[in-house]
């Protein structure tokens, strides 16, 4: 005699037309919006957001708010006089040295004071404090320090996002599983082995949304610092056009740091479902069972 499972019936469920699950659904068993729908939703609001522009702009003059028109050939002449791939080139080299370093130095301080709680009392104040400071002050610092070039940027970007990475690491290593600690100490896990199979993964999942935040910050520090004690970049480009009273051209560099910016969290965000596959809901048409729910058969 075979007994057979509730689960083995079949189930009302899958004679749904696949036309009702064209959104998917997700892990937690809510349906994921269409890809067309997240398209029609962007493409709306941003007609929203143009059509307020141009009525402003249509209220105001050029030189207090240009058109999207007047942005759009400032935007052309910008890239016609070959002043937007340097600027860019700048810009992005000053993020990215400074990205660099406060991952580094960050990263290995919180994975110290994380494993090593009695570091927490020296390293602790020092971060907090770090991350009440405006990066404005850490500029004037800079201007007097390093004078006017690259570095005010650099230093900058690296002072304001290091504490982030910092608290960030530390959260990660401070939340880790007591169980898989445990795991780790049965199977003597040491060293590098240790650091792969275990701390890196849970940090990757920790640390890529603090890395999109921090890198958002840094395009923004770093524009501010060329703006004001920086000679080339963005910011630097910006400076002139305001000197020059060229409203339009302005905002061509915001549209242009704004596509950076969206392009870089973008990257982070395809990067983050390469590293945590787990994270991504399963494909469609592929539901996952737990092992209890698996069929039934008679006893041997």
């Amino acid at each position: 005699m075979v007994v057979k499972h509730p689960s083995d019936q079949p189930s009302r469920k899958s004679t749904v037309p696949s036309l009702m699950r064209a959104g998917g659904q997700s892990s937690s068993g809510k349906v994921r919006p269409w890809w067309g729908q997240s398209f029609l939703l962007g493409l709306g609001t941003l007609s929203v957001v143009l059509l307020l522009w141009q009525w402003g702009a249509q209220r105001y003059t050029s030189v207090i708010l240009p058109s999207p028109g007047e942005v759009a050939i400032a935007l052309q002449g910008l890239f016609r006089d070959g002043l937007v791939g340097g600027a860019i080139a700048a810009t992005s080299t000053h993020v990215f040295i400074g990205f660099a370093l406060a991952l580094m130095v960050g990263g290995l301080l919180g994975l110290a004071v994380g494993q090593q709680p009695w570091l927490q009392p020296a390293i602790a104040p020092i971060a907090v404090a770090l991350l009440g400071t405006p990066p404005i002050a850490w500029l004037v610092l800079t201007m007097v320090w390093f004078g006017l070039n690259s570095t005010n940027s650099i230093f900058t970007v690296a002072v304001t996002v290091a504490p982030i990475v910092f608290a960030g690491v530390v959260d990660a290593v401070v939340t880790l599983d007591a169980h898989l600690l445990a795991v780790a100490q049965v199977y003597q896990l040491r060293g590098r082995s240790r650091f792969q199979c275990l701390y890196w993964p849970h940090l990757v999942s920790r640390l890529l949304p603090v890395c999109v935040t921090g890198l958002g910050i840094g395009w923004r520090v770093s524009i501010m610092s060329e703006v004001l004690a920086t000679p080339v970049g963005i910011g630097a480009e910006m400076n002139t056009a305001r000197a020059n009273l060229d409203t339009a051209s302005v905002m061509a560099w915001i549209v242009i740091t704004i596509i950076l910016v969206l392009t870089s969290d973008t990257l982070l965000r395809l990067l983050q479902q390469r590293l945590l596959p787990w994270r991504r809901d399963p494909p469609r048409g592929v539901t996952l069972r737990h092992p209890s729910t698996r069929q039934m058969g008679a006893a041997p």
